[in-house]
């Protein structure tokens, strides 16, 4: 295992739940932090400069209760000559202020020369410098979400980001969903790269999604680092893909499935519209800074990832099983004759219904934790659990995050597209 003693625990005092871009000069505005923090993001990018706007746009987080990640380029990886002392001179400035979280430094960094862009090593040096300036602040990296980029594949390309930057979490993003292309277009890569067709939404989910998820939580595993994950929260155009639309269901099922494979974080691309982009829809907030049309969405998941979130913070993750007829590429079947080899899924014994990820984690004390998730973004399901003999599941309340009912050896569970219910695994008493 990786050596961590050498990273801070980066937040200790929040679940952080992050609104990705950087956040226009132009909208540091007391009621933007205000639709920022009413709809549950505590975590945002300051825009990129000048730097009067970024502190300005910190001042006002502070006021509103939410913290930043720094944006300055001056904190951005870079080849340039001189940058270590710009960068403790942007460290200097800001360091000291109360709503910084972190600093962002570079995004999807590769191992091969691409574009002149900073490399996985040129990211290194900066993380190093980050940390011995300031170490009780996140030195922010995120890695590509699936592929190599000069490594032969994903998992390799993982454990050596993993490895050369020694970085305190393992933050990755993979867009799951992609409107269906015209018949005949791209017809060999959709081919490749549908796992199932939703045909309520126009649209497919990759095949390398949860394969993507699979491989970050062993790539964790192996490295001790804790994993953030990602969100689509704007539809947009990117290269061959059309990613959306952006639905509750959607919204419902890229969260949960990120608590089922043990993130600490999530973060939604993108906070803010990205402005003068027009291959790119209305995000959490409009152009203007305003609550867009799907803000109600964001609100109201990010109300439970409130109470889910602090309270699985500390959860490992012991297993993680799909069901259904077709399982997406890289998961594992809930099988209950793998009891010989692997007793990480008891006491539940059978799983029955509609497909459905199953995530079995255990808090610090031991306790036992079952997440299940609705695998289907627009369609609700129901499946029935049984457990072993002797054993009850206690549902924890969406509205509260405390228990609410419970019910064993054998229990149905209805969801909502997209949907995860937490379940606390315990001996019945008496």
């Amino acid at each position: 295992m990786m050596r961590t003693d050498c990273t801070p625990r980066v937040t200790p005092d929040i679940f952080p739940i992050i609104g990705w871009d950087p956040l226009p000069a132009a909208l540091s505005r007391p009621e933007t932090m205000a639709h920022i923090r009413d709809c549950g993001i505590n975590v945002f990018m300051t825009c990129r400069g000048p730097r009067e706007a970024i502190t300005r746009q910190l001042d006002l987080a502070a006021a509103a209760g939410i913290q930043a990640l720094v944006c300055d380029p001056r904190v951005h990886t870079s080849r340039r000559e001189g940058w270590q002392d710009a960068f403790r001179a942007a460290v200097a400035e800001y360091g000291a202020h109360p709503a910084v979280f972190g600093w962002d430094l570079f995004d999807e960094p590769t191992f091969s020369e691409w574009q002149n862009r900073p490399t996985v090593p040129d990211v290194a040096e900066t993380v190093a410098l980050a940390r011995a300036l300031a170490r009780e602040k996140v030195a922010y990296v995120n890695a590509l979400g699936f592929g190599g980029r000069g490594k032969d594949a994903f998992a390799d390309y993982l454990e050596g980001y993993a490895r050369i930057i020694q970085p305190a979490f393992l933050s990755f993003d993979c867009y799951p969903i992609s409107r269906i292309p015209p018949a005949g277009e791209w017809a060999a890569w959709y081919a490749a790269d549908c796992g199932f067709e939703v045909p309520e939404l126009g649209a497919y989910y990759r095949d390398c999604y949860w394969e993507s998820w699979e491989t970050a939580l062993q790539v964790g595993r192996a490295t001790g680092l804790p994993l953030w994950g990602f969100v689509l929260a704007v539809p947009h155009e990117h290269s061959i893909w059309f990613y959306g639309p952006v639905t509750e269901g959607t919204v419902r099922l890229e969260v949960f499935t990120a608590l089922a494979y043990g993130a600490k974080a999530i973060q939604y691309f993108s906070l803010p519209t990205p402005a003068q982009c027009a291959h790119y829809e209305d995000a959490i907030l409009d152009a203007d800074g305003r609550p867009s049309a799907r803000y109600d969405i964001f609100r109201r998941v990010n109300r439970r990832l409130a109470l889910l979130g602090p309270r699985m913070r500390d959860f490992t993750v012991r297993g993680v099983y799909h069901t259904g007829e077709r399982l997406p590429s890289g998961t594992r079947r809930f099988r209950a004759e793998r009891y010989g080899s692997d007793s990480s899924h008891r006491p539940v014994a059978r799983i029955e219904g509609d497909p459905i990820i199953a995530s079995f984690q255990a808090d610090a004390a031991g306790e036992r934790y079952l997440l299940l998730v609705n695998r289907h973004p627009a369609r609700a399901a129901r499946v029935q659990l049984t457990l072993d003999d002797g054993w009850q599941a206690i549902r924890i309340g969406a509205h509260t995050g405390e228990p609410v009912q419970t019910a064993g050896p054998r229990l149905a569970v209805n969801f909502e597209p997209g949907d995860g219910w937490l379940f606390q695994l315990r001996p019945a008493a008496g």
